[in-house]
């Protein structure tokens, strides 16, 4: 059952302040001292940074593609901000250097344009055929990350674990990057959100309504593509939080993108603080991978929505084939 927006608005805030404390009091060394309290806090700051974002452009993408399952990795961006990475790192250049965001936003934005170039016939770009494209493209990309593991034996330990999810290498001038780049995307999303919640009744009824269909797709796969680019440079590809999030969004404040959108960079920040500090404490005084706890905890959401989906359409289905008293038409 949906609350008043304001209100559950108002009950996300306060969950993320419990998880924002919860991050900076508990861990394997016990009550901070105050060097453990700034690294906590730097970890924190890029938890709320990074969940937020992902959040925020899963639930746009959501309403652009009309899919469900959508989120940052289905148009190629992360895979493609990837082999940004390994190229950087084939370049001698460190994890923490300011020049790894570059990379990583221009391999990012190599992968949509390719994208973008298979998806578009006749001047418009459906959906459909961007979603499959994306996928293609992602797939293209993990092949050139796991070559480059093949080549650089030396480096790949550090390069993989750094990829599969980590707050802890980013310097203070990269997380103010990033919250730059997350800043711009909530403000456009939320700036849009009349836009987004006319593309929920279809890209025809979108159309219908004045808004102009190609340039918020495209516009929106690009400032996507940016923002993820950002993100995998310094925090790897932490996948499934903008699968995740917006749905438990959506039954909190409903479907109207000007609530939908805050609600979901909330619950962003709030989800990956939990996840961070359960990667922290879980196997002390192993730190677990936090790509790993979203994968663990996004992998059967996946399924549940994906099964979800699969009985709605035996319902139509079977629907479209009776008429109102249950006999075959």
């Amino acid at each position: 059952m949906i609350r008043a927006p304001g209100r559950a608005l108002a009950t996300l805030v306060v969950v993320m302040l419990i998880a924002f404390a919860l991050a900076l009091a508990v861990g394997p060394q016990g009550w901070p001292s105050e060097a453990i309290l700034r690294l906590r806090l730097s970890r924190a700051e890029l938890a709320i940074i990074v969940g937020s974002g992902l959040a925020c452009t899963g639930t746009v993408l959501q309403a652009l593609s009309g899919n469900p399952l959508a989120d940052p990795s289905v148009i190629g961006a992360s895979s493609g901000a990837a082999v940004g990475i390994v190229v950087a790192r084939w370049c001698g250049i460190a994890l923490t250097s300011p020049l790894l965001p570059l990379f990583s936003v221009l391999g990012a934005y190599a992968a949509i344009m390719l994208v973008l170039r298979i998806a578009r016939t006749g001047g418009r770009t459906p959906v459909q055929t961007l979603l499959l494209a994306g996928v293609t493209v992602g797939t293209l990309g993990l092949a050139i990350v796991l070559l480059y593991y093949n080549f650089h034996t030396g480096d790949a330990g550090r390069t993989m674990l750094f990829l599969m999810g980590s707050l802890g290498e980013s310097k203070p001038e990269l997380i103010a990057l990033a919250a730059g780049c997350v800043a711009i995307c909530i403000a456009a999303a939320t700036l849009s959100s009349r836009a987004l919640d006319a593309f929920c009744a279809g890209e025809t009824s979108a159309h219908h309504l004045g808004i102009d269909v190609e340039r918020y797709k495209i516009g929106f796969c690009l400032l996507s593509a940016a923002l993820v680019g950002v993100i995998v440079a310094v925090a790897g590809m932490i996948g499934f939080v903008g699968l995740i999030v917006p749905h438990v969004a959506r039954a909190l404040v409903g479907h109207a993108h000007r609530w939908l959108i805050p609600a979901s960079a909330i619950a962003g920040a709030a989800f990956l603080l939990l996840a961070d500090l359960v990667a922290r404490t879980a196997a002390e005084p192993l730190e677990l991978s936090i790509g790993a706890i979203t994968a663990f905890c996004g992998g059967p959401f996946f399924l549940l929505l994906l099964r979800r989906r699969v009985r709605e359409r035996d319902v139509l289905a079977r629907s479209d084939s009776t008429d109102d008293r249950g006999r075959p038409r």
